[in-house]
């Protein structure tokens, strides 16, 4: 497609975004405001007339259409009815999109290169393919990994074709959502009301939120149920021949013992024992190869495991860092590289890094990495990858930026580098007839570990023993120890787990924790997770009434459907119809139990007690209070993380309700859906 003298429009996801593009491809820019928060940039590049607009993220919103409001009718129709849900449009993004459309010949969607960008893309082409029909077949996509200068000139050189099956598999899990939000919360809410008369009451029903919350409080109901035992270990001394230095201690190979008569058992039998026979002595040479390479869950594991962070916090850090050019693109499910990727170009650049010199004496190319991983997902992103660019601390970038920067391109640079050999050796000795053994491990080059040191391995004392030989022992003796319940998940491990159980995805995950910590539902003790009272009291409600929706079965089919439409193998109109029946199925499941679910509540209300009510209640409708307009604020139905506020039309006057969290989400309504008419 030629693109000589043409005039093309360029959308793109946010302000950073679309002015590092102009700062990289035009050399004069014009910039124009229109209206209070939204402007373009233009200007001339290779003789075509570019004008970027940016966005502010999501553009529409999932709503309910009129007469399928909050008391207006049954949840269940919103599901039954196949066109309850409609698209709503933000009104000024919609009227710029349509002007610059008419004055262009060319589309090209630039908003961030992984699924939920194609769909905000998504939402910008539909309103502009109607303002100018010829853009449907004159529409590219911009595909940048990432947003240095080389990147950005290589992405709009070699534009990509538009597909909408990416954006349509978001489009499909919003409408999930929304089906799940607007149906399954109204019914669990009216139901709540029933049993304690609060208008303010809303329980929310998520189908991410709830998988999540039931593995913090399936892991604190394991946690309190978790029976201390007192356990025992029998060790010995091996000594060398002078009978004065401690060679290794060995341990029994029935240990740990749960009977402390078996113990003494044991104790009174060796008690005079002061020689042992070696059975078998093994040694080994274990090399171990570099890790595969990262991708968005191992980035987020990473960081909030080093430097403690949560997990929407570390996925903030990742993306300052991409936008300010240091690192790849961060939202990737893929952990292999492409066979053609410039891995030298970026390493020839970390290698003039003081601190990084050493390292490259174990690399022995610079064009593959050691280990690649297998092609995850749809996207065709590469895995999370440092750019060369390095940075320094100032502007956006703090000292935690560039920690975070450095764990990832000493990942990166450690993918190259040597395996680490360890020297590995075990022995099996008998004493009057007792069977004990120890391991030990050592290393011999730390090979890739030198960068990243925090995963250099535990060292022990080595030794050496020939089969057949008799050696000293002493000091045999018991060791009582305490059993401990498991751990309680932190960000990473929890972040590990629900991306092997399909719950959510990659951007999602962090969100969807966030959320459960917002709605006082969790609390972070520390580095790890603990669900309140409300939490526990809201699975244990749900796990009795509705346990497709509480357990991943249902998330988890979701997600696979909608990768079958970004794969092209199920159409989209077909998925959502199927997922529209399941799901159908399942409200009709929770309706069956409305009155076991009121009972159900009757006890959780009373277990929760009026003042950890009233707690929630203030968390739901009065935090985040600013005016007397604002007394009334409820949970914003389109994001349920954000309140409901009510606001005034600058043009107009005309008073309206909002979400708290616009831009980011620009839910309206004309009237406050928690309230009847009349």
């Amino acid at each position: 497609m030629s693109t000589h003298g043409k005039n093309v429009l360029i959308i793109g996801e946010k302000s950073s975004q679309v002015r590092t593009f102009c700062e990289t491809l035009l050399p004069a820019i014009k910039t124009k405001k229109v209206g209070k928060r939204i402007y373009t940039r233009s200007g001339p590049w290779k003789g075509n007339n570019l004008t970027f607009l940016p966005l502010s993220g999501h553009i529409t919103t999932v709503d309910t259409k009129k007469g399928y409001g909050w008391g207006e009718t049954a949840p269940i129709n919103i599901v039954q009815d196949p066109k309850a849900l409609i698209i709503k449009e933000n009104y000024e993004f919609r009227k710029i999109i349509r002007e610059l459309a008419t004055k262009s010949e060319e589309l090209w969607l630039a908003t961030d290169p992984d699924s939920e960008g194609d769909n905000i893309a998504y939402e910008a082409y539909k309103i502009a393919i109607r303002a100018n029909p010829i853009l449907r077949v004159n529409t590219r996509r911009v595909w940048n990994s990432s947003l240095t200068s080389v990147e950005i000139l290589r992405a709009f050189n070699q534009l990509a074709n538009w597909s909408v099956n990416q954006a349509l598999a978001v489009q499909g899990r919003r409408m999930v959502d929304a089906w799940v939000g607007f149906a399954g919360t109204r019914e669990v809410t009216i139901a709540a009301r029933k049993v304690r008369n609060e208008r303010g009451l809303v329980l929310s029903v998520g189908r991410v939120q709830l998988p999540t919350l039931k593995l913090i409080v399936d892991k604190d109901i394991e946690r309190t149920e978790f029976l201390v035992q007192e356990k025992y270990n029998i060790l010995a001394d091996l000594l060398d021949e002078s009978r004065k230095q401690i060679l290794v201690s060995v341990q029994h190979d029935k240990s740990p013992f749960t009977n402390e008569n078996d113990v003494q058992t044991i104790l009174d039998k060796l008690k005079k024992s002061t020689l042992g026979k070696i059975s078998s002595f093994q040694q080994k040479q274990t090399k171990i190869p570099p890790p595969r390479p990262m991708n968005t869950t191992d980035a987020i594991a990473l960081l909030s495991r080093q430097l403690k962070l949560k997990a929407d916090n570390a996925l903030e850090i990742l993306a300052t860092l991409y936008e300010q050019g240091y690192i790849s693109y961060p939202r990737t499910e893929n952990r292999q590289f492409k066979s053609n990727f410039p891995h030298n170009e970026i390493l020839t650049n970390l290698q003039s890094h003081p601190p990084y010199k050493p390292f490259f004496q174990q690399i022995k190319t610079m064009t593959q990495v050691r280990t690649n991983g297998r092609k995850q997902g749809t996207e065709d992103h590469d895995p999370i990858h440092p750019t060369g660019e390095i940075p320094s601390i100032g502007g956006k970038i703090t000292p935690l930026h560039l920690k975070s920067w450095t764990f990832i391109a000493r990942w990166y640079i450690g993918m190259f580098m040597e395996d680490l050999i360890q020297q590995r050796g075990t022995v099996r000795l008998a004493i009057k007839e007792e069977p004990f053994s120890q391991k030990y491990q050592s290393t011999e080059s730390l090979g890739w570990t030198e960068a990243m040191n925090w995963r250099r391995p535990r060292e022990t004392p080595s030794f050496s023993f020939e089969a057949g030989q008799i050696v000293q022992v002493r000091n045999i003796r018991s060791e009582a120890f305490k059993t401990k319940p498991p751990a309680r998940w932190s960000d990473a491990t929890l972040i590990k787990r629900l991306e092997k159980l399909k719950i959510g995805t990659k951007s999602s995950r962090p969100d969807v924790i966030k959320k459960l910590e917002l709605r006082q539902y969790i609390v972070r003790k520390g580095n790890s997770y603990e669900s309140t009272n409300t939490g526990k009291t809201i699975i244990t409600v749900f796990n009795a009434i509705w346990p497709d929706l509480v357990t991943p079965k249902f998330t988890r089919q979701v997600e696979i459907r909608m990768d079958e439409v970004a794969s092209e193998t199920c159409s989209y109109d077909m998925m959502l119809e199927t997922i529209r029946s399941e799901y159908l199925f399942l409200h009709q499941k929770l309706l069956s139990q409305i009155e076991n679910l009121q009972d159900q509540l009757k006890e959780a209300f009373s277990d929760l007690g009026s003042s950890t009510y009233k707690k929630r209640k203030s968390h739901f409708s009065t935090k985040q209070r600013k005016s007397k307009t604002e007394n009334a604020s409820y949970p914003c139905p389109a994001c349920n993380s954000g309140n409901l506020r009510e606001r005034t039309n600058s043009r107009t006057g005309e008073k309206f309700f909002g979400c708290s969290r616009y831009p980011a989400c620009s839910f309206t309504s004309s009237r406050n859906i928690y309230k009847k008419k009349g």
